[in-house]
């Protein structure tokens, strides 16, 4: 399987998707974890490295991949999948932001006990 038969959404990377310096050469948007999946076999066996990332605020920041082929850009995935507020539980896809995510436990009177700067990217 070849990375443009996956159905999911690749674009060409620009300079705002260098991770520590290092360029990839396409961005795949999966929306869901059946497209991570496919992007990853398709990677695989095209054998380009894969780097993720979730809302891409960091991306300068720590030691540069050997490899970025592929940049895994996870911001489709945004839901918040589960809130059992009644267990103080919540799971959220890589994609959320926390301030999303603070938002949505406000709702129920919880917060999200993290001090986060860039909030609504991180």
């Amino acid at each position: 399987m070849k990375l443009a038969d996956t159905g999911v959404t690749v674009r060409d990377a620009d300079a705002g998707d260098a991770v520590a310096g290092v360029l990839p050469g396409l961005v795949a948007m999966p929306e869901s974890v059946a497209e991570i999946a496919a992007v990853l076999r398709a990677c695989e066996a095209e054998d380009l490295a894969v780097v993720p990332a979730g809302g891409g605020t960091k991306l300068h920041w720590g030691a540069p991949p050997e490899r970025c082929d592929v940049l895994l850009d996870l911001c489709c995935m945004n839901e918040v999948i589960e809130h059992a507020a009644g267990d103080l539980v919540v799971r959220a896809q890589a994609g959320v932001t926390t301030a999303a995510l603070a938002a949505r436990l406000a709702a129920a009177g919880q917060e999200l006990a993290l001090d986060v700067p860039f909030a609504d990217g991180a």
